[in-house]
């Protein structure tokens, strides 16, 4: 049996928040915003290290801060393989959904 789930609402909700958060910023800067949130969540200003939440925001963070690292210009979303990879999955899954109704 796979240990793999399907992201919850309060995962890509997470996710969202982060990358709205880190759009526009250089790698030094998401750097910065990973670290902050690291620090926020190890002192208990989250929901807990340990919540399903922080650590979609905590892996976000990193996730984007690994991409920004070889990457000399600023976040984009809209310019994200991974982002786009997960809108077209959802979407292809919407659809075919809606096919076998």
């Amino acid at each position: 049996m796979s240990t793999e789930h399907e992201p919850s609402e309060q995962e890509h909700a997470a996710w969202e928040r982060v990358r709205e958060a880190a759009t526009g910023m250089n790698h030094h800067q998401a750097k910065a915003a990973f670290e902050k949130a690291e620090q926020a969540a190890e002192d208990g200003a989250s929901d807990g290290p340990r919540s399903l939440t922080t650590r979609a925001e905590l892996d976000e963070w990193e996730r984007i801060t690994g991409t920004l690292a070889d990457h000399a210009g600023s976040y984009d979303p809209a310019a994200d393989p991974f982002v786009q990879g997960q809108l077209t999955a959802r979407a292809n899954r919407a659809q075919a959904s809606a096919r076998r109704r």
